[in-house]
């Protein structure tokens, strides 16, 4: 008897760059022994500054930079329960919108939103949505 094993690979390539670059983190799962969905608070580090690399070879424009102007943070433990608050960049600095209050945050702060670095099942801020600006 005799096998052939065949490794195949799906690849997308961009041939268009958008102006403005939005990314969705699968934060939220379907649990069948639990029949509901639960987040997913693990860590995932996003930079402020990102390169694409999968263009085409025709792609305009492939060595694009992007900067992080925006992200969608949801505070909480479970899709039907939590809050959403958003960060957003003007000019050089950061600003936390939660509600009715709005405050002034550093660079460095972004970083308590990255998600948890265990799979403790807790209360997280973890960014859900991030917005992605094109430097050209």
């Amino acid at each position: 008897m005799t096998f052939c094993f065949h490794v195949s690979f799906n690849r997308m390539k961009v041939k268009k760059l958008p102006m403005i670059l939005a990314l969705h983190l699968k934060r939220f799962k379907y649990m069948d022994q639990l029949h509901r969905y639960t987040k997913l608070s693990y860590r995932v580090v996003f930079p402020l500054e990102l390169r694409l690399f999968n263009t085409s070879g025709d792609a305009t424009n492939p060595d694009r930079m992007y900067d992080l102007v925006a992200v969608v943070v949801h505070c909480g433990s479970g899709p039907n329960r939590g809050h959403y608050i958003a960060i957003v960049k003007s000019h050089d600095f950061w600003l936390l919108f939660d509600d009715d209050i709005v405050e002034k945050i550093d660079a460095q702060a972004i970083e308590e939103f990255y998600g948890l670095t265990s799979d403790i099942s807790k209360n997280s801020e973890s960014g859900y949505i991030l917005f992605y600006q094109s430097r050209d």
